[in-house]
């Protein structure tokens, strides 16, 4: 019995470094946010929180430009994670057919996708025919579609037994209510899961935004704040930027990233306890080779 408790305090040990290690950085992340900056540079170890000010968080949120930019990021998030989610449903339900024409070889192009893909060139040049250069769609319609999360789904829609969808064939159901009906109420796991992911996905947004949009009234949360950052001690075209360089002395810009980081990271922390309850189950859903 000694030596199971031994090693039960070691494990449990263990356990609490892991989960110290991992809670750590984000509450260092919180506390400098915090921070002044006089404190802040006379701290060689800042563990503890000395000092309690806003002014990062102000200086970030002056003017309302956060706030149109983080609508921007909300509308793409809400939208292309539906949007993405309907289509790797439909999608994985229609591959997981085996009877269905076509089907290996549909397979073998995405499978392709996953390995191989276009450059910068040609898909900028697909961009610019699609007519979505400085359009609010090019957050979204390029990212629609994952490999992944297809074949994912596409695995877990062939582990739901087959009887089911017989016996709902025989009251006379169709496909489109046999997925939306049946399948998709007791695929909930899964769904939140990949649904977690996309929408993290489509909310760090920044590369598409860089590229192919030209209005920083367009720039969605990620990219703004990417802007204003890397232009916080210069005084740049951007108005954002002129103000958060004439306050620059009075806040460190350290506390003003930590801030930033704040700010991007609430809303998925904020959406995260609606799925956790499905999440430990769905990420292993799926996983199965057929």
């Amino acid at each position: 019995m000694k030596r199971f408790a031994v090693w039960d305090a070691l494990i449990y040990g263990f356990m609490l470094l892991l989960g110290f290690l991992s809670v750590f950085p984000f509450y260092y992340v919180v506390i400098v946010s915090f921070s002044d900056s006089t404190v802040l540079m006379n701290k060689v170890l800042y563990i503890l929180p000395y000092s309690f000010i806003l002014d990062a968080y102000t200086l970030l949120v002056k003017e309302g430009t956060i706030f149109r930019s983080a609508g921007i990021s909300v509308f793409v998030t809400a939208v292309g994670t539906f949007l993405s989610i309907l289509i790797i449903t439909m999608a994985g339900y229609g591959l997981s057919k085996k009877e269905a024409p076509l089907r290996q070889f549909f397979l073998t192009m995405v499978l392709i996708t996953m390995f191989f893909g276009g450059q910068l060139i040609p898909y900028y040049v697909l961009i610019r025919s699609l007519k979505l250069i400085n359009s609010i769609w090019v957050l979204i319609l390029p990212g629609l579609m994952n490999s992944y999360y297809l074949i994912v789904m596409k695995n877990y829609f062939l582990s739901v037994p087959s009887s089911l969808e017989e016996s709902a064939r025989i009251d006379g159901a169709n496909d489109y209510r046999i997925l939306f009906q049946i399948l998709v109420p007791i695929s909930k796991p899964i769904l939140a899961s990949i649904s977690l992911f996309l929408a993290v996905g489509f909310w760090n947004e920044w590369w598409h935004a860089m590229l192919f949009l030209n209005t920083p009234n367009k720039w969605p949360m990620q990219m703004m704040l990417k802007e204003m950052l890397a232009n916080l001690a210069t005084s740049s075209i951007s108005p954002v930027a002129k103000m958060m360089a004439a306050s620059y002395r009075k806040v460190n810009a350290l506390s003003v990233r930590m801030a930033a980081i704040v700010i991007t990271t609430i809303p998925i922390l904020l959406v995260y306890p609606f799925v956790q309850k499905y999440f430990a189950k769905g990420v292993m859903l799926g996983s199965l080779k057929e």
